[in-house]
């Protein structure tokens, strides 16, 4: 088979059949905005299942789509084009779309800019970490990449509502589960991976997957067996993947949802100290139930007393951070284990069992890591503001929709703790950019329509006079 496509004959027939059925789709495409739309939607939840949670995908057919996949250092020019050309294909079939999408690219941006600054110098902070790693090179394919998958999940937030996110993240999910079930992996421990590559980034999004599925049920009854079924599914799932901290987030956002009930009733300004100070307590709550107590932790969720070793060497991975303090190594200037005895992480060792860790295990200090405590106090400066914009959209939307924002910051948060992938190439990092930019663009809107009615309403003239 291998000999037969090498020949040029067979190649130029497939070559000319490909741009023939390219010809046919563009123009019926163009011409049916239906089917765009429905085509754009299987390509975004397409790509959320490929970068899923921090590993990605496990599937080999999927994984060299996987704009991971051209920031290894020995990656052949080969994998790099055929990637680069099945998105280019993709994009092209969609160009009538964009059009109309992209309309209102540079004003959307602008809300962005305005109502979240410090998310636009987080991302102008990672395109020139290049000038300071000891690999620009590579800096500057890992910064360019975090920025495509910040463009796309600008490219979602804007032109989808909270409705529209919903759906996207359900059926993404849905087929995320039913992949995992049909083709599932176990690692050596005997605990289920699904088609991921960790059971850990595996076990959150099935708890993800069952949340918005729940929520999904408890709003429309006439799709409740299928959505109870799918919840169900998924926690049977994320139980078989052995990971202790998922249960526990688990009941903290099945708790919040319920909860968001109670700060959407109250003033924003109660609203958003109400949330943080649940958010507090679940974060405490989590550290205490997979850290101090004993009997819980050992025998019901089966884990260790140090977060599964992270303890020993977060003190070490703290002590490369302040070599570095201001800006960090860049992005993707750590983590280099390829560099041998030049990698900057090649202190960071436990002695006791020569562990050396791929990444921080938080979400949090990888971002101290590549940008030093400038990049991580942008960060966090930035998920304060979109919680604030998520209770401000709180108590103006009707639920779901207005819980969703919170929750999807909330499920970043907590998964973030003990693992990573807050900055990556992970939907992780996709959700959110997401939300960031959307919530931008709401505050922006509820602004407009509060300033609109606080001018005082004209005397309707005579018609003479109008």
């Amino acid at each position: 088979m291998k000999a037969l496509l090498k020949d040029p004959l067979v190649l130029a027939l497939l070559f000319a059949a490909g741009v023939i059925y390219f010809l046919v789709a563009f123009n019926y495409l163009g011409k049916n905005n239906k089917y765009t739309d429905l085509l754009e939607k299987l390509y975004i939840c397409t790509f959320l299942i490929i970068i899923a949670g921090e590993s990605g995908v496990a599937i080999n057919a999927l994984t060299k789509l996987h704009p991971r996949t051209i920031l290894v250092h020995h990656v052949t020019p080969p994998t790099v084009v055929g990637q680069l050309g099945i998105y280019a294909f993709a994009l092209l079939l969609l160009a009538p779309r964009f059009r109309y999408t992209l309309r209102n690219l540079i004003q959307n941006f602008s809300a962005l800019i305005i109502r979240d600054p410090f998310i636009s110098i987080f991302l102008l902070l990672i395109l020139i970490s290049a000038f300071w790693s000891d690999t620009p090179k590579i800096t500057l394919k890992y910064a360019v990449v975090y920025l495509e998958i910040a463009f796309f999940a600008f490219y979602v937030g804007q032109q989808y509502t909270w409705k529209g996110i919903f759906q996207l993240a359900r059926w993404s999910g849905f087929a995320l589960a039913v992949l995992s079930f049909l083709m599932n992996k176990k690692d050596g421990n005997g605990a289920w991976i699904g088609i991921l590559g960790h059971k850990n980034h595996f076990c959150f999004q099935m708890l993800f997957v069952a949340l918005l599925w729940f929520i999904y049920s408890l709003y429309n009854p006439k799709q409740r067996r299928l959505s109870l079924f799918i919840v169900c599914l998924s926690l049977f799932m994320m139980n078989m993947g052995g990971s202790g901290a998922a249960k526990v987030i688990f009941i903290c956002l099945f708790s919040l949802w319920f909860y968001l009930g109670f700060a959407k009733i109250l003033p924003a300004q109660w609203a958003f100290v109400s949330v943080v100070l649940f958010l507090i307590f679940s974060i405490c709550l989590t550290i205490v139930v997979t850290e101090n107590l004993e009997f819980i932790v050992v025998d019901t969720l089966n884990k260790d007393l140090t977060l599964t070793g992270r303890t020993d060497f977060w003190p070490l991975i703290i002590k490369e951070i302040n070599k570095r303090p201001l800006l960090g190594y860049g992005i993707g200037g750590f983590w280099q284990a390829w560099r041998g005895a030049n990698d900057p992480a090649s202190q960071v060792i436990v002695l006791k069992s020569q562990f050396r860790p791929p990444h921080s295990h938080n979400g949090f200090m990888d971002i101290a890591c590549d940008l030093g405590y400038l990049g991580l106090i942008l960060f966090i400066l930035s998920f304060i503001i979109s919680v604030a914009k998520a209770v401000t959209y709180l108590n103006q939307a009707k639920m779901p929709e207005a819980g969703l924002p919170l929750l999807i910051l909330s499920f970043i948060l907590m998964t973030n703790l003990t693992e990573t992938g807050l900055l990556g190439v992970t939907s992780i990092w996709f959700w959110y950019m997401v939300v960031a930019v959307r919530t931008s663009l709401d505050a922006s809107t509820i602004a407009s329509q509060n300033k609109v009615s606080s001018y005082p309403i004209k005397p309707k003239l005579p018609a003479p006079y109008r």
